[in-house]
């Protein structure tokens, strides 16, 4: 993920801008964030996990999960576009005609790579953490490993791990279990 300008915006100047095709721009904090797209490898874990999670979320009516490339706005100075996002039953964040997600969702998750590896472990969960995002989850697929992060008033606290097999559990999602093998499965 790379940096395009040093000048701080907001999600309405960043909207006019005239930006190159072929990437996914993200605003953190004002800042223009460029990254490439995901890899297969990415993208097998982001629709094992959204599959599942889906399942889960529909049969208990408990909101909407989003995969990207969905916008969420999370601030005037940070648009960001998780590779999955949760939004609950009952959250004030608001899905504007079907474009965007405008609010903090209540999990969002990044599944890393190579090249945003260090934004999603830096810059990025600062700022959910910042905005009190109730839980984060960081995929990752090279050590086939997933961390659950959970909001509280002192900031992200892991209160969940596996690697390459074992469960994980949430909070935000009462009752849910994953076995981490079936997200890696190939």
């Amino acid at each position: 993920m790379t940096a395009v300008a040093e000048k701080k915006l907001t999600i309405s100047a960043f909207l006019e801008l005239d930006v190159e095709e072929g990437y996914i721009y993200e605003l953190l904090n004002g800042i223009i964030m460029r990254r490439t797209s995901p890899n297969l490898v990415h993208q097998a874990a982001s629709m094992m996990l959204s599959t599942v999670l889906n399942t889960f979320i529909l049969a208990k009516n408990l909101g909407r999960i989003y995969a990207a490339p969905t916008d969420v706005y999370l601030t005037e100075f940070d648009l960001v576009v998780p590779d999955l996002s949760f939004v609950a039953l009952g959250n004030p964040a608001v899905v504007h005609d079907s474009l965007y997600v405008d609010g903090v969702p209540d999990l969002i998750i990044e599944i890393l790579s190579k090249g945003t590896q260090n934004v999603d472990r830096g810059k990025k969960m600062k700022q959910y953490e910042a905005n009190k995002v109730s839980e984060y989850w960081i995929v990752d697929p090279l050590w086939k490993s997933i961390e659950v992060y959970e909001w509280r008033e002192t900031g992200y606290e892991m209160v969940s791990y596996a690697e390459e097999s074992g469960e994980i559990k949430s909070t935000v999602l009462p009752e849910f279990e994953l076995d981490i093998a079936v997200v890696f499965a190939k």
